[in-house]
């Protein structure tokens, strides 16, 4: 990886995170000056990380009238979760299946983690963990045409958890999470597919009630 491409890493989590937390709220304009001094980065590794913001639907890079963060609309949650549902399935056979000694240990810390934010009711460490066990998996399934599709669906289905949902549904998301992360640690391909259809037919329960 060279500097720049490190550098639109980092700067692409910062902004994501910043997106999905609402701390830059759905409307809000943006400029890429504003951003290199926020961030203390050039404009070529901010320009990289908009830009693959903008792919996964968090942005709306408007050509000479500036850069929005995109709306949230509830019915959308939905849609989301239909694309992304058979995808994780996928990623969970394939992760219990192939997944290194390290990546499984990895699994394990995150799980044990996970079940310390929701003591704490910790939404924010949740989320930074939840998008760590995603890209364990992603890692670990060895399927990076999945995972490319996927990925933005994993990040918007977090921005939707933490506005409608967040804290009120954070035990039984970590517990359904903590489930996949097990069987894939225990390398049972058949049990973590699973609990990743539970997993996603649980939050697609919740997100249909939101529009109901």
């Amino acid at each position: 990886m060279t500097d720049i491409e490190s550098r639109a890493a980092i700067a692409y989590r910062k902004l994501e995170e910043d997106i999905v937390t609402l701390q830059l709220k759905p409307g809000e304009t943006l400029t890429e000056s504003k951003l290199t001094d926020d961030l203390q980065m050039g404009r070529t590794p901010i320009r990289e990380a908009l830009q693959r913001l903008a792919w996964e639907g968090l942005l709306i890079i408007r050509p000479r009238l500036g850069i929005v963060v995109a709306d949230i609309n509830p019915a959308d949650f939905v849609k989301v979760l239909s694309a992304r549902h058979p995808l994780e399935i996928l990623l969970a056979g394939a992760a219990a299946r192939l997944a290194s000694r390290e990546q499984r240990d990895a699994l394990k810390a995150c799980a044990e983690d996970m079940r310390s934010a929701v003591i704490s009711s910790d939404l924010m460490s949740f989320q930074r963990l939840d998008k760590q066990f995603d890209e364990i998996v992603a890692k670990a399934s060895c399927n990076p045409f999945a995972v490319q599709a996927v990925a933005p669906l994993q990040t918007q289905s977090r921005r939707f958890w933490y506005r409608y949902l967040g804290e009120q549904e954070l035990g039984p998301a970590a517990s359904h999470h903590v489930d996949v992360m097990q069987a894939i640690e225990a390398g049972d391909e058949v049990d973590a597919k699973a609990k990743a259809e539970g997993l996603m037919t649980y939050m697609k329960a919740q997100a249909i009630a939101l529009i109901e």
